[in-house]
């Protein structure tokens, strides 16, 4: 079986997809199938570096004018072309004939798009681009959600056929696991993170991910004597400017560290050296801190709706993300049983393994193979 991958913009700031699409080429090759990985050249972007104004179009020359006829061209030689995300969902409209499968990581930007996400109006461009994605998602002849939530939304809004989608949920993008005590210190030295106990948030400044419910729940938690002296480590983009002086006007300046951008190592000491990760998203494709943390021995804590319920299992604390003070109450209560809720975390963690991602991939490939599936007709 010949499988092309069609990888995300280099220049797009997307790592968390850069690094899914290496992992599924990496475990593809391993598992014996002939896989290459092709994304568009940055030519027209490199004039203007940035993620808005001119060099947003000036990528989009190089994405949807001078990619697609080098696309369809490589597709020629490959049996089925697989989508790495739903964002380059428009692709399979400029595949000819070829089979495709999509991965749809989740159905946010496409919800915002129809209005019903008030939290993330788009602009113009925006919903059209996104309406153009959606048509593209509707030609694939198989989409594969990374789990039963992201799914749910693709069948109500997509309308597949049946038969034309299934679940598999992404593997860990790196052997996340427990660090040694003297690895892991000499790392969170370095890092600015000293011997207190400490809350780890790792995510970004998108609307979902709810820094500002992050805040409160931080400052309703250390009110509670257990974690009176524990510190908030913020690890990836540092937060917002309104998100920083509300700590520090509620106190919690001291209390505040913010690594910045840390590699696979360094993130893995963080979540080791972790008394809790607070992770109060208010939507999620996936949710990979909350699997990258029980894999290190990490107790979690997040929204008490799916997909985090799905992902994180019965190793996690949940809370809800709309009650600061509940959330704060619902962690002290649970905190006498955390050794227990660590241990089945690591046991959740187990679950998420490249060989069971490459399996459920196969499945969707030679399920269109067999089938003969063609693009849809619109």
């Amino acid at each position: 079986m010949k499988v092309l991958i069609v990888g995300n913009y280099p220049l797009s700031y997307q790592q968390s997809m850069h690094r899914y699409a290496e992992l599924l080429v990496h475990a593809l090759e391993m598992a014996g199938v002939d896989v290459r990985l092709i994304r568009p050249t940055p030519l027209f972007g490199r004039l203007k570096h940035g993620n808005g104004g001119i060099s947003k179009w000036l990528g989009y020359i190089d994405c949807f004018l001078l990619f697609p006829p080098l696309l369809r061209w490589r597709a020629r030689h490959f049996d089925v072309v697989h989508i790495a995300d739903q964002g380059n969902g428009m692709y399979t409209l400029m595949l000819g004939n070829k089979p495709s499968v999509v991965t749809c990581h989740d159905m946010l930007a496409i919800r915002s798009a129809l209005g019903e996400v008030p939290e993330n109006p788009l602009r113009f461009t925006g919903r059209f681009l996104q309406r153009w994605i959606l048509r593209g998602l509707k030609r694939a002849a198989h989409v594969v959600c990374d789990s039963e939530q992201t799914q749910r939304d693709w069948l109500r809004i997509g309308s597949p056929a049946e038969g034309g989608t299934s679940v598999v949920p992404i593997a860990l993008n790196y052997p996340y696991h427990p660090m040694d005590q003297a690895e892991r210190k000499v790392r969170l030295d370095r890092l600015g993170v000293g011997g207190a106990p400490y809350v780890l948030h790792v995510g970004s400044n998108n609307w979902y991910k709810n820094r500002p419910g992050l805040a409160r729940i931080f400052d309703a938690l250390v009110q509670h004597g257990t974690f009176g002296t524990f510190q908030l480590v913020i690890a990836g983009k540092a937060l917002e400017a309104a998100v920083a002086n509300w700590l520090q006007a509620q106190g919690h300046g001291a209390r505040l560290i913010q690594t910045g951008p840390v590699d696979n190592e360094d993130l893995r000491a963080l979540y080791s050296g972790a008394a809790l990760l607070l992770f109060p998203s208010l939507q999620e494709g996936f949710g990979w801190p909350i699997v990258e943390a029980q894999a290190c021995g990490c107790l979690v804590a997040t929204t008490n709706r799916a997909p985090m319920t799905e992902v994180g299992g019965q190793g996690a604390i949940y809370f809800d993300v709309s009650d600061a003070q509940g959330a704060a109450t619902t962690i002290a209560a649970a905190w006498g049983d955390r050794h227990v809720l660590i241990d089945r975390g690591l046991e959740n963690a187990t679950r998420y393994t490249t060989e069971a991602m490459i399996s459920g991939y196969m499945n969707a490939y030679r399920a269109v193979l067999i089938s003969g599936d063609r693009p849809k007709t619109e």
